[in-house]
């Protein structure tokens, strides 16, 4: 190849390496034979087929300084690999509007009609404008045509902003692919014990007369007893009459445990032990008490066996106004739909209370209900036994012929059994859903909310002949008509509507007392020589499950009240701990000590409305 002696490119014997494979990549392409590579790294077009003619202009871009050709580096793969690169040399994948800035050759003049590259590759000739000024793309160097050019290289410099593909955006005319569908996840495999309630529940639920003769052999599964064992092993609980713990049947072996339970079901060699009668303090109530009775732990895993086993057959049949100890059922729903029946309307208020409702329930008529159901001698012969169990109560036992002791684990079942006939006939008559009157109720505690006076005192009348022919026990002094205006209470909670305001629902002066007093047991039950950290990480989970149940009401001036009466009880403690003044240390264990320092816990904050409770915002009015 022979250079003009005025070219700006140097010769051949001082050119580096990189500037001889671009020589030999013109003269290739001067033969006839394809470039594999760009000649330079600027948006260039192909080389021409014959030499240059004439002397290229420099620009004077950057004044006192040539712009020296450079040639692009050989590529190495395994760098490649690591930093991918484009074929329009962008790096990355951004959709951002972007600038680059190119220095090196380009060529110009009759050249630039022949296509190479991604011109020949995509099939035409890229379309230029002949009336660009100085220092736009292209490579041009004067304002005169293009077909008046000649041929030759010349330095440039080229700014221009990436857009397209070159930012990271789908070509034109493309549409954007669709995203890839989330592979679909495998349902979790039911265990075997929930597997036989929902098939019992289903049948049941089809069924409405149907009887269930055969489920005695799925109470003595080993797969149900295993969920029986484990359900009570989460509950805990003191032992009964043979003073035997959970934790004491955990050490002698809970496989060996369970296979004695299957074979004295089997073999039909399991008889039910009475239970242990305690008396535990009512919240609130000073000085009175409740009755509990606590069954052995054998007993309670036979019981939570059968539960498992008949509960589904009856879940078919409860009415859809009972929450209470029922699956997927607790008190904010009751109190949800109380929130809603008063907010559209039933301002009359019928408050029930039974007297000794688990003591006075009547084995004959509550045998009766199970029977319409449960068809197998053998589960009912069992319900009948742990009815029938005496009750141990001072070192003597008695055998009472009513009531089923509260604190077993079947106890509960047969509660919601025994007061599904009146749920049922309220529903059947269309009041307890959507008639003039409306029944909710949570075990033994329910109310009546109806639209009149007379509607309430109605159906009050009609409840009472009911409960008569239950053989079960009003307790008229608790039990009233009210309206929302002059309030009643109702699961620990006050409901009360101001006159031209909204509803409100807090907690109960007893609930408050009871929480103020057991604070005072968990702080005066350490000793002064504890530490303060111990002390709260006892007294936090009282204290927050009480919030967890009553946060749902306008409780936070409530919670004010309480946080301070904690406090209070903490810093009494303290100053008997230290025997500093009073004043000393309301000061130096203050409200930002205890909650943020020592992570006390704090009610203020932490309540949640129930969906008729919340103010609504005037955008959602």
């Amino acid at each position: 190849m022979t250079r003009s002696p005025d070219s700006l490119i140097p010769s051949d014997a001082g050119q580096p390496a990189s500037e001889k494979r671009d020589d030999k990549a013109f003269n290739s392409r001067q033969e006839g034979e394809a470039n594999s590579r760009a000649a330079t790294q600027v948006n260039a077009v192909a080389a021409s087929s014959t030499p240059p003619a004439i002397t290229p202009i420099q620009l004077d871009l950057i004044p006192g300084r040539a712009c020296p050709f450079e040639a692009k580096p050989a590529t190495d793969r395994s760098a490649a690999r690591r930093n991918p690169i484009r074929r329009d040399g962008v790096q990355g994948g951004g959709t951002r509007r972007k600038f680059i800035r190119l220095t090196g050759e380009t060529l110009f003049g009759p050249a630039e009609q022949a296509s190479s590259g991604r011109e020949a590759y995509k099939r035409h000739t890229r379309k230029r404008s002949n009336d660009a000024g100085q220092g736009v793309g292209d490579g041009r160097i004067t304002g005169e045509a293009r077909d008046n050019r000649v041929e030759g290289r010349a330095v440039t410099f080229i700014e221009r902003s990436k857009q397209g593909k070159a930012a990271g955006l789908l070509p034109r005319g493309k549409a954007p692919s669709r995203p890839r569908r989330a592979k679909a996840k495998m349902p979790a495999r039911l265990e075997p014990a929930r597997k036989l309630q929902r098939a019992l529940y289903r049948a049941a639920k089809q069924q409405p007369e149907r009887r269930f003769p055969l489920l005695y052999d799925k109470v003595c599964r080993q797969d149900i007893l295993q969920e029986a064992w484990k359900r009570v092993r989460s509950k805990g609980g003191a032992g009964g009459v043979d003073r035997q713990s959970v934790a004491d049947v955990c050490a002698y072996g809970e496989e060996r445990f369970l296979s004695e339970v299957e074979q004295e079901l089997r073999q039909n060699r399991y008889r039910a032990s009475a239970v242990r009668r305690v008396h535990i303090p009512k919240p609130g109530e000073p000085g009175k008490t409740r009755p509990l009775g606590i069954p052995t732990v054998k007993d309670r895993v036979a019981q939570m066996a059968v539960k498992l086993v008949i509960e589904p057959l009856f879940e078919a049949d409860f009415q859809p106004c009972s929450f209470g100890f029922r699956p997927k059922k607790n008190p904010r729903k009751a109190l949800s739909a109380i929130v809603q029946s008063l907010n559209r309307g039933y301002s009359f208020v019928v408050d029930v209370d039974l007297k000794s409702y688990f003591d006075t329930i009547d084995h004959d008529l509550l045998m009766e209900m199970v029977e319409r159901r449960v068809g197998d001698v053998k589960v009912l012969r069992l319900i009948r036994a742990w009815l029938k169990a005496g009750v141990m109560e001072d070192g003597k036992v008695r055998n009472p012929d009513r009531g089923s002791p509260q604190g077993g684990v079947i106890s509960p079942l047969l509660s919601n059994i025994f007061l599904n006939e009146v749920d049922r006939q309220w529903c059947e008559a269309g009041d307890a859903t959507g008639g003039e009157v409306r029944l909710v109720r949570y075990a033994d505690d329910m109310v009546l909310l109806a639209r009149t006076e007379q509607g309430a005192k109605e159906a009050w009348d009609r409840l009472q002949r009911q409960f008569t022919g239950l053989r079960l026990v009003v307790n008229q002094e608790k039990s009233r008509v009210t309206t929302a205006w002059q309030g009643f209470a109702f699961l620990g909670f006050e409901f009360r509507r101001v006159p031209g305001r909204m509803l409100y629902l807090w907690p109960r002066a007893k609930a408050c007392r009871h929480i103020r007093q057991r604070v005072r047991e968990v702080v005066r039950s350490f000793r002064s020589s504890e530490r303060l950290e111990v002390v709260i990480r006892k007294l936090n989970p009282v204290l927050n499950g009480w919030c967890t149940y009553f946060r749902v009401g306008n409780s936070n001036r409530v919670f004010h009240q309480v946080d301070w009466a904690v406090r209070s009880e903490v810093q009494l403690w303290l100053r008997r701990k230290y025997r500093i003044d009073w004043r000393v240390a309301k000061k130096r264990w203050n409200y930002r000590v205890l909650h943020d320092r020592y992570g006390l816990y704090q009610m203020v904050g932490k309540v949640s409305h129930l969906e008729g409770l919340r103010r609504k915002l005037p955008e959602e009015r």
